[in-house]
């Protein structure tokens, strides 16, 4: 028996088939490429009635709205596994911690208390929150569960202690206190214990960030009159002032990596996103010429996101220039 052996050619609608299917295929590589680059959460919009949380790509080609509420929402911290954010809002009337998915979707309020509950941080071992909360009298440094349970006071001064950030191993928070002169920047282990003060300006130091290898805390101080952007180490040596600009540069946060840190500045005549090296070389302007953008949040690690119902908005100039 003879047994013939023939090329199997595909017809011509096969062949256009498989094109459009590569082509497809192609196109939904392109998109997760996209989407799998790291983000930046901000807060951006009118301060009447209240601005929104948004997210822009590391390189400022493409901002989405997050949250669409005219209440304030604002003060984005991300889950350490990216699928969540954490946010300030005041839609119930005052302000609550809720927490989001990272597309927009799903808020949950998990402080559900009737003191106003302040600038959320993220624990980086995803289990707990820090915040700040002046349901004992005065604004004080709170933890509570991811979930919203067991909140419990991490500080006690009759001088507010706001802006919590976690150390790495998820063991300390730095924050912001004016309880000794001016306001400087406090370490304290998460239960409370062995407070130590790290910065000693005689002004005003706020908004701590942490560095993801633990051996620097980025921080914004009014120094000479004008915010700048500054780093130290949490013994509280090695300070240095990276940014030295002529217009207020505020709200740090560290990329993953630590090679990087995210800022708003007010250089462009209004607050936008800007992106500079760990030593403060080559920033960069993500988003210019918004109604204001803020307080930048740098997601932990790249991951797919797609928000949907979710208005896309491109603001004003976008750009890729150096920062002189």
């Amino acid at each position: 028996m003879q047994i013939q052996l023939r090329l199997l050619i595909p017809s011509n609608n096969l062949r256009e088939n498989l094109l459009f299917y590569f082509l497809l295929a192609v196109l939904v590589l392109v998109s997760m490429t996209w989407y799998a680059e790291a983000q930046i959460a901000f807060t951006s919009g009118n301060w009447v009635p209240g601005p929104n949380i948004y997210m822009v790509d590391s390189e400022g080609k493409k901002v989405l709205q997050l949250t669409d509420h005219e209440r304030w929402d604002s003060s984005p911290s991300w889950s350490p596994d990216g699928s969540r954010i954490a946010f300030e809002s005041e839609r119930v009337g005052h302000p609550e911690i809720y927490v989001m998915g990272a597309n927009g979707r799903n808020p949950i309020n998990l402080t559900q208390h009737p003191a106003p509950d302040r600038s959320p941080a993220w624990s980086p071992d995803g289990q707990r929150i820090a915040f700040t909360s002046v349901r004992d009298g005065s604004f004080d440094i709170y933890v509570m569960n991811a979930d919203g349970m067991n909140p419990t006071q991490v500080t006690d001064h009759p001088r507010p202690d706001v802006y919590p950030t976690w150390s790495p191993d998820s063991t300390q928070i730095a924050f912001e206190s004016p309880r000794i002169f001016g306001s400087d920047i406090f370490v304290v282990n998460a239960d409370g214990t062995n407070l130590k003060r790290v910065t000693d300006a005689r002004q005003w130091d706020s908004e701590p960030a942490w560095s993801p290898n633990g051996k620097q805390i980025a921080f914004a101080s009014w120094r000479g009159a004008i915010w700048d952007i500054y780093i130290i180490n949490p013994d509280g040596k090695g300070e240095t002032n990276l940014t030295n600009s002529k217009s207020n540069d505020k709200h740090p946060t560290w990329s993953p990596d630590g090679t990087q840190i995210a800022y708003s500045s007010q250089r462009a005549g209004f607050y936008g996103i800007y992106v500079m090296n760990a030593d403060g070389s080559d920033s960069v302007a993500l988003v210019e010429d918004l109604k204001v953008a803020i307080e930048p949040a740098w997601a932990p690690k790249s991951f797919a996101v797609a928000p949907q119902e979710k208005l896309v908005v491109m603001w004003g100039r976008i750009k890729q220039n150096k920062v002189r």
